[in-house]
């Protein structure tokens, strides 16, 4: 939980405890909810490598480990509404949080509860509501979409970076309703001089009788008053959520001087929308970098090591020579050189290594023309399998040795993906063929001095695992016939 900067709010938590499950309307006049947004602000430290959730009465923050460079103090406070942005229309409260443009190497998850009684009354749709980070300096609202829970009336939704964060709702009016488009989010958060652009944004069509039809980013070089270029917007392949659309600005159109652009949007009944409103006359302006000198790309974490069958999530990221941190983007290539290993993309801006043989290698990434290269050793993973050898050959089975012989035997372990490991399991006999020397002996199978033939078994086991052989001990013993007189052991008569 965090801990209150200006004032206590244990009263809260203990109604919160109550009333968290579901954000709703105690009764007529009295909202339990308005009580829980009395709290302003509070703060906790999260740590890199555990993660950790800052929760309010009505909002949660989820950071997942090693989505923070270093430990962080992570503060949040409730401010005012802004002002609606065209049918985007801020509901109950915004947020605030700190240190300003955080940037997450992986998304967290920002849920804010909502009264729906109250909702409702005001002639909103659930189904409308979206998480959108506020820019103070445009006014603009960013969509991070959202994903409702019509249960506990709670809206979720992945965020990137820090900003004031809002929940909206649409007006929406009776028949066909032009898509809504939730502003443009670029990766990386400021455009860099040669390096590609994805930009990306929210777009939903709220009507049941029609779809989306096309999304396109209209784009040109900040203040060149240029033609503008055009792109289509396709869907996201990664979102769950089936709401964003991108497309990718080539590197040969990204200079430090940004860009001016807008989004245009049509459903299939051809209602269109742009976003800024009136655009092209008006437009949205992103200012842009060059590369750092030093660092311009990496990978948030540093990885020098890995066991086969484990896997490691990855984000590129990239610098400009201006700012502060680094940026997070969807690396255009993964490779894991010398096929030591897999690459995938569990979601859309990250990269997942997976060991899978031993060896030295690196785990690479392209991102237009950058390159990045991190050696690497890959271990054995977990032991599924014990084969014991001899002659360095697995043993046959069944193995034929003689009484009173001395067989040395090794053994070796394998993992899933067959790397070899040294192993020393514990060796055992049974049916009385023999024993197994001590620690200055390890290995060395003693026959006993059997007569018959005797079979018996060995048992290599270390842990949980075990493997068992046959084994045929011969008698070395000779059968002698006589009648008379005395005879040695090869039947000589003396």
């Amino acid at each position: 939980m965090i801990r209150p900067d200006k004032r206590s709010y244990l009263a809260l938590l203990a109604v919160f405890a109550v009333f968290a499950v579901g954000c709703q309307k105690k009764s007529d006049g009295d909202s339990t909810l308005g009580r829980l947004l009395m709290l302003t602000a509070a703060s906790t430290r999260v740590t890199a490598n555990g993660g950790g959730t800052i929760q309010q009465p009505t909002m949660s923050l989820t950071v997942p480990q090693g989505a923070l460079e270093e430990d962080t103090e992570i503060t949040v406070s409730r401010i005012g509404l802004p002002d609606a942005q065209g049918s985007s229309v801020p509901v109950q409260a915004a947020y605030e949080f700190g240190p300003e443009n955080l940037q997450f190497n992986k998304p967290a998850t920002l849920k804010i509860c909502y009264d729906a009684v109250n909702l409702i009354a005001s002639g909103y749709q659930e189904k409308t509501l979206q998480v959108q980070y506020h820019d103070p300096d445009s006014g603009e609202f960013i969509s991070m979409g959202g994903d409702v829970d019509l249960v506990n009336h709670c809206v979720s939704a992945p965020i990137y970076h820090f900003s004031s964060y809002i929940l909206t709702a649409q007006l929406l009016a009776i028949g066909n309703n032009a898509p809504t488009i939730g502003g443009a989010s670029f990766f990386p958060g400021t455009p860099i001089a040669g390096l590609p652009v994805t930009v990306r944004s929210s777009v939903t069509d709220w009507d049941a009788g029609s779809a989306i039809a096309t999304v396109r980013l209209f784009y040109r070089t900040a203040g060149s008053g240029g033609i503008f270029k055009t792109l289509t917007m396709l869907p996201e392949q990664n979102d769950a959520t089936g709401q964003f659309y991108t497309a990718k600005i080539p590197q040969t159109d990204v200079t430090a001087s940004g860009f001016e652009y807008y989004i245009q949007a049509f459903d299939s009944l051809n209602s269109g929308r742009t976003n800024p409103a009136t655009a092209p006359a008006t437009f949205s302006t992103i200012a842009g970098d060059t590369p750092d000198g030093t660092t311009p790309i990496r990978f948030q974490a540093t990885v020098s090591q890995m066991s086969a069958g484990f896997s490691r999530d990855l984000t590129v990221q990239v610098k400009g020579s201006s700012a502060a941190t680094f940026f997070p983007v969807p690396a255009d290539t993964l490779t894991f050189a010398g096929g030591k290993g897999t690459t995938s993309r569990p979601t859309w801006l990250s990269a997942r290594y997976t060991a899978e043989k031993i060896g030295s290698s690196f785990l690479q990434a392209a991102y237009g023309s950058l390159n990045l290269s991190v050696p690497l050793s890959v271990y054995p993973g977990n032991m599924v399998r014990i084969d014991v050898l001899y002659n360095d050959a697995v043993l046959p089975d069944p193995l034929n040795v003689d009484g009173n012989s001395v067989t040395q035997l090794d053994a070796a372990g394998y993992d899933q993906y067959n790397n070899f490991m040294f192993v020393q399991p514990v060796f055992s006999t049974t049916g009385g063929i023999g024993t197994f020397g001590d620690a200055a002996n390890y290995g060395k199978l003693i026959a006993a001095n059997v007569f018959p033939d005797t079979s018996g078994t060995i048992t290599a086991t270390l842990g949980g695992y075990s493997i068992s052989y046959n084994v045929l001990v011969h008698t070395t013993w000779v059968l002698c016939q006589f009648d008379v007189g005395l005879f040695d052991a090869a039947c000589v008569f003396n």
